[in-house]
């Protein structure tokens, strides 16, 4: 069951993601190589990790939020990215 929730919610964020991309006519983010869908498997994965623990749920969401933010945040200011299937870096 916790395989099918972050993989939901990944979907959610990024075709939420691209959604928003296309109003504003821009090319989605997703699209390009930057680490968007990894940083909500984390957050996710994180997430139920955390359940297991004597932590109120609570601290838990607030813990995974800010995770998957500080995890976009840094691949920006780090210009983090995944390898490209293509062979070329652009």
């Amino acid at each position: 069951m916790p395989v099918i929730c972050v993989a939901l919610g990944t979907m959610t964020a990024c075709f939420g993601g691209v959604i928003r991309d296309i109003l504003c006519n821009e090319i989605p983010i997703i699209f390009r190589k930057e680490i968007y869908a990894t940083a909500c498997i984390l957050g996710g994965t994180v997430y139920f990790l955390l359940l297991k623990t004597t932590l109120s749920e609570d601290i838990i969401v607030l813990i995974s939020g800010v995770l998957v933010i500080l995890v976009r945040i840094l691949a920006v200011l780090f210009k983090l990215s995944l390898p490209s299937i293509y062979g070329q870096s652009e």
